[in-house]
């Protein structure tokens, strides 16, 4: 019921309605993973929430793929329908997720692996080691990611969502750190959020927006792919859409490079 929702014609004709249902899917899910199942809440409130989102965006690769290619050569214009929904379905969550991780911390469960993660990472929220060893541990590192979410999209259609959503909640955790940061200094909860949030997503924009917008390109390649696959049988415009895919995997490669170089040196 609660995917019906959301519709790629929805979307289409009022693309913030993205923005707002990822807000509510996101509640959703991490309230009922907390509730259900709270020593495993981390991981069961992405997978509810790319549960939620998967026919969406399944239907809305089955949309792409129909594209005709005569009204739109320019493959990045054929395809704006899904990057603006891939941004703001992105944005959604983390405003979700960083407000719940900051204003109810008896949810605060459902976010212990991504605690985890930056604890592994011997990372903090003040900044990066800047060595060229920690410029290949990245590209290697994103580039894993990269070819896994190019490989689950083509495997699974929209099986990338699930990467995708769990790399929003790991931005959501750290944009929740530089709030809590503030409210440490006595600023108020409110305002601490609202400076926080642009505060926390500017500190990593740098290196961050090419990275997921190497991740939004290799899902839609793996996506695009995997729904030609099935309806063109190797066949019609089969090879424009394998062309397609080739093209932005590559480019989405060239981003993580950039991303990695930046994220070291910048």
């Amino acid at each position: 019921m609660l995917e019906s929702l959301l519709r790629p014609k929805m979307a289409e004709k009022n693309i913030w309605d993205v923005f707002l249902i990822a807000i509510v899917f996101s509640v959703i899910g991490v309230v009922f993973a907390v509730q259900i199942f709270p020593a495993q809440a981390s991981v069961f409130s992405v997978s509810l929430i790319t549960m939620m989102f998967l026919p969406f965006f399944q239907k809305l690769f089955e949309i792409e793929e129909k594209k005709d290619y005569k009204l739109h050569k320019n493959i990045f214009l054929r395809h704006r329908l899904l990057f603006s929904v891939f941004v703001l379905f992105f944005l959604g969550l983390i405003i979700a997720l960083s407000f719940l991780y900051v204003f109810f911390p008896q949810v605060r469960g459902a976010f212990g692996m991504q605690e985890d993660w930056y604890r592994s990472q011997g990372r903090t929220i003040t900044g990066y080691a800047t060595t060229s060893e920690d410029f290949y541990v990245f590209l290697a590192n994103n580039t894993q990611v990269l070819l896994m979410v190019f490989i689950l999209s083509t495997i699974f259609g929209a099986g990338a969502v699930f990467i995708l959503v769990w790399n929003a909640s790991i931005i959501a955790v750290y944009v929740g750190f530089v709030i809590n940061n503030f409210i440490k200094n006595g600023i108020s909860h409110e305002l601490a959020y609202v400076l926080g949030v642009p505060v926390g997503l500017g500190s990593i924009a740098l290196h961050g927006i090419p990275e997921i917008a190497a991740y939004f390109v290799a899902a839609l390649a793996g996506g695009m792919l995997s729904v030609g696959i099935m309806r063109e049988k190797l066949k019609g415009h089969f090879e424009k859409i394998f062309i397609d895919a080739i093209i932005f995997l590559a480019l989405a490669e060239v981003l993580i490079i950039l991303a990695a170089f930046i994220e070291a040196y910048a």
